[in-house]
């Protein structure tokens, strides 16, 4: 009797231990799919898309009210959620205090940005 009872024993350890990991897993996955994270980067990279693939004297409105949104939750201002340095060709999205995410773009423009209610507007010129 003493062995079958060690094997239920072993046997209910091992599943409550798996129980445990994979809740701990689920919550860590379902944690980072809805960070601010993912939102800066991907709005990083569409707006490096967009500038690499338009011309000169081309004007852009982006809707990024979702993102507006979530900056302001964190104190965040809309003029600085997304910055555009044209000496370094890069895009920096901010939309929390203590993360940001950059990409850069290859296109050889001077981007003009401002904000318009929940619009983002790029004006590509050339560079100067």
């Amino acid at each position: 009797m003493n062995k079958k009872a060690d094997i239920l024993h072993e046997n209910i350890i091992f599943i409550i231990l798996n129980v445990v990991f994979f809740s701990v897993m689920l919550i860590f996955i379902y944690l980072q799919g809805s960070s601010v994270h993912l939102s800066e980067e991907e709005t990083a990279k569409q707006i490096a898309l967009l500038i690499d693939a338009s011309r000169p004297e081309t004007i852009i409105e982006i809707n990024l009210k979702d993102l507006f949104l979530e900056s302001e939750k964190n104190g965040i201002n809309k003029e600085k959620v997304v910055e555009i340095n044209g000496d370094k060709n890069l895009v920096v999205v901010r939309a929390s205090g203590n993360s940001f995410y950059e990409y850069s773009y290859f296109n050889d423009v001077h981007v003009l940005n401002s904000i318009s209610g929940d619009y983002l507007v790029l004006e590509i010129k050339e560079k100067w």
